[in-house]
């Protein structure tokens, strides 16, 4: 997570112990979220690399997982990577990933629904890339990291949000970084943390990632609530 440069970059570390439900793939690169005991939700272009025939587990709370399948999201381009970065991208960067296994005693996250995350803020959490945003990405160190922000806009495809410079922004203002693909973005519901959105891209000006006045890309996940559902066998 890359945050504003008044804030300490220990204040963007959390307790990983307190989110047992948020893993990743790659040893700390390309997050995912336990959504069911048995399905992890995640970005398409995280998983989109791992052979078909590769045997794949994944770690929750220290404890391996073998890996049963991986589902991409039909409207999914696996092409879209190679275009310009700044092109504004209209597909479904979501993958489900099959457990072989039920996880135990990990409270899966519920998903946010509701059509109004536009000027909500959001909880942003992932092991990438660290730094601020003055200098950009800096280094990475595996930690799990927090960084929030405001929703500017959420259309068919993506909560975008900007990485607004200080005073402007939240206490604790930040984007992804390298390593955060795939990672969630909460809003708070009821004292819930809800499922909103699942990191994609960055539309950065073609300069480095993470400095002031990029536009964060999250996939919004209440336009793809049914395919997520059914494919899960989740209740409506």
């Amino acid at each position: 997570m890359i945050i504003r440069h008044d804030r300490s970059e220990r204040d963007s570390l959390v307790d990983e112990t307190q989110w047992p439900a948020i893993t990743s793939f790659f040893r700390g690169h390309g997050g995912a979220t336990l959504i069911a005991p048995k399905w992890l939700l995640t970005a398409a272009h995280v998983v989109q690399v791992i052979p078909p025939d590769r045997p794949i587990s994944i770690g929750l709370a220290g404890k391996r997982y073998p890996i049963a399948r991986i589902i991409i999201h039909p409207d999914y381009d696996p092409e879209w990577l190679s275009g310009d970065e700044d092109d504004e991208h209209n597909i479904v960067d979501l993958a489900l990933v099959e457990l072989e296994t039920a996880v135990e005693n990990i409270a899966p996250f519920g998903l946010y629904e509701d059509s109004d995350e536009q000027g909500q803020e959001v909880l942003l959490l992932g092991s990438g890339e660290s730094g601020n945003g003055l200098r950009g990405a800096r280094s990475t160190d595996r930690s799990l990291r927090k960084a929030t922000n405001i929703i500017d806009e959420a259309d068919a495809y993506w909560l975008k949000f900007r990485f607004d410079e200080p005073p402007d922004g939240t206490f604790l203002e930040g984007v992804a970084g390298r390593g955060d693909s795939g990672g969630p973005a909460f809003i708070k519901k009821q004292g819930h943390f809800l499922l909103a959105g699942i990191s994609s891209w960055q539309k950065t000006g073609h300069r480095p990632i993470g400095l002031y006045g990029c536009v964060e890309h999250y996939t919004r996940i209440s336009r793809f609530i049914t395919w997520i559902q059914s494919t899960c066998n989740l209740p409506h």
